[in-house]
């Protein structure tokens, strides 16, 4: 199956493509190829030949969901080639060149989303050349390709935001009256010898795809949560879970430790700067009760056990705001216990 997106001989099988979730170990895999291949490939065929066969964890399909609210989809990659489907052989290359790079990187963004339309859109404009009425196969292609792209200009992460619950898909605000019924069929292929889990292949559109697995989700009452540290959505048993990897763990744990270390350090020097205040008062109250004491001396203690205070809360401030270090006040404060001692002496 040739998928470099330049001309060759078309693909004449359908390309499904096909999911699969493991509610157990919280994965999805998702395969791109004919019906067969896909087919060996569950059953263990490791020699099959699939476009794409990617197990990730369980949501990544709807969180990373394809948006195009700009519409490059259509302006470059399906407005290129209608231009070709409808214009001489000498102008064909050049819109054929401008869509083929564009596909081209989505293609090779190994995401299998992406991947899947821009290999069905260059498959059909390849399929859409062999018929002699290139006007009827060029509106043919359009409708089909449409109705491809058009799942892209919707939200599909659809949940509540308190709970995080997945909500049911709504169809009826997506489909068109008299939608043909190739655009709302899903194959479900039950588990069997071989394969324990349902497996659902997709062709024509996308929104059935979405539509079961939003409900699938919900039925299994997982919700959708944001990481506290990297802010990427990830899905989680319950609300609880607050952190989607153990990079983001480790992440955290770290940042918990710097935390504690910070809460311990201003602790630790407001412990002191406590001490030495209880300090001052004991020595104050001594001379208070010691015969013969001189006034003036104890009022000169009081002044400046008033004047330490303030300074004192000056620095603290400036620990706090980061200006001044924990260790700088610490050094102050050992400072002003001479400063006690030597008028207690008299």
């Amino acid at each position: 199956m040739e998928n470099q997106f330049i001309r060759h001989e078309p693909c004449f099988e359908r390309i499904l493509f096909v999911l699969t979730l493991d509610r157990k170990k919280m994965k999805e895999r998702i395969l791109i190829g004919e019906e067969q291949q896909i087919r060996f490939r569950l059953n263990g065929g490791q020699n099959a030949e699939v476009l794409c066969d990617m197990t990730r964890p369980l949501g990544t399909f709807l969180i990373n969901f394809e948006r195009d609210t700009d519409r490059d989809w259509n302006l470059y990659g399906l407005s290129p080639l209608r231009q070709a489907l409808h214009s001489n052989r000498w102008k064909q290359p050049e819109l054929e060149q401008a869509a083929s790079e564009f596909l081209w990187e989505k293609y090779l963004s190994n995401d299998p989303l992406r991947m899947y339309v821009a290999f069905r859109i260059w498959n059909s404009y390849l399929l859409a050349r062999e018929p002699r009425d290139r006007n009827a196969a060029c509106d043919r292609f359009m409708d089909k390709m449409s109705s491809l792209t058009g799942v892209f200009h919707n939200e599909t992460m659809i949940f509540d935001r308190e709970t995080g619950k997945p909500k049911h898909f709504q169809t009826g605000s997506l489909y068109f009256k008299g939608a043909p019924s190739e655009d709302t069929r899903l194959d479900l292929w039950f588990p069997d010898n071989w394969r324990t889990e349902e497996c659902v292949s997709a062709y024509a559109s996308l929104y059935p795809l979405i539509t079961y697995y939003l409900n699938r989700l919900n039925d299994w009452g997982l919700c959708f949560r944001q990481c506290k540290v990297c802010g990427k959505y990830f899905l989680a048993k319950s609300q609880r879970y607050e952190l989607c990897s153990d990079k983001c763990r480790k992440a955290q744990a770290l940042q918990n430790k710097r935390e504690f270390d910070e809460r311990a350090r201003e602790n630790n020097y407001d412990l002191l700067y406590k001490n030495e205040c209880q300090n001052w008062r004991n020595k104050i109250n001594r001379v208070k009760n010691t015969a013969g004491f001189p006034a003036d001396r104890l009022e000169k203690m009081q002044a400046a056990f008033s004047d330490f205070k303030k300074e004192a809360l000056q620095r603290k401030k400036a620990v706090k705001t980061g200006t001044a270090s924990p260790k700088e006040f610490t050094d102050w404060l050992y400072q002003q216990s001479n400063v006690i001692v030597r008028l207690t002496e008299y």
